[in-house]
């Protein structure tokens, strides 16, 4: 069976889009959690991935890196499966949207980390999160999240409350952290966006993780997962 390693749950993007890849896939998996600020953590992140980061796809001895890869590895030996749409456009348009997410937003994604068990407003003595918005770059962010969402629903969202339609699939997965974070630092969204945003954190199994990470924090100790950088 495939071992997917991943990281705490409440706070791990990338972790929570490989485990969304795996369950879209249909393909049996176990994960394997790893908590990067123990002592033995660095040890234990050198044995598990040869990159240092996670989340991680170990198939046999065939290990994956990077979550766009995972979805990639997934798809290939599931294919047909929910990761990616059927139709040869839809699916280039799905990866072109996943591939934005991935490789853009560096100050939005620094300036609101994502925290699954907190909501604002937070704990007194951190900063509002008016003045996280207006940090450098983070509204103009905000505002292409939103514009990507938009153009990407038009031309293939009808007939469902996603990306692209009825059908959830991974595009949708790489977009949930970024919803979740909206969520936490109620982040003003336009109409259409916020429809959308709530749509992704109601699917199955977004809920399914979000109620792993409240189940984390209630076994390890509310304070330390609801902790802000």
């Amino acid at each position: 069976m495939m071992r997917l390693v991943i990281g705490g749950k409440w706070s791990s993007t990338w972790t929570m889009r490989g485990w969304l890849a795996c369950r879209l896939s249909g393909l049996p998996f176990e994960s394997e959690t790893l908590f990067l600020s123990r002592a033995d953590s660095k040890a234990q992140l050198a044995e598990a991935s040869p990159t240092g980061l996670i989340p991680i796809l170990h198939d046999g001895d065939f290990a994956v890196t990077d979550t766009l890869a995972i979805a990639e590895y997934l798809w290939e030996r599931a294919p047909g499966c929910d990761i990616w749409p059927g139709d040869l456009r839809a699916r280039t348009a799905a990866r072109s949207s996943a591939a934005e997410m991935h490789a853009h937003f560096v100050e939005l994604r620094a300036a609101l980390p994502m925290n699954l068990v907190k909501r604002w407003p937070i704990a007194h003595g951190v900063p509002s999160n008016v003045k996280l918005l207006g940090r450098p770059g983070v509204a103009p962010q905000v505002a292409r999240v939103q514009e990507s969402w938009r153009q990407t629903r038009a031309a293939w969202g009808q007939g469902g409350p996603y990306l692209f339609g009825a059908r959830f699939n991974f595009a949708d997965a790489m977009w949930a952290p970024m919803a979740s974070r909206f969520r936490t630092y109620s982040v003003p969204l336009a109409p259409d966006a916020q429809a959308y945003a709530d749509a992704v954190l109601a699917h199955p199994l977004v809920a399914e993780w979000v109620a792993g990470a409240e189940a984390q924090a209630r076994e390890i100790g509310w304070e330390a997962c609801a902790a802000f950088p």
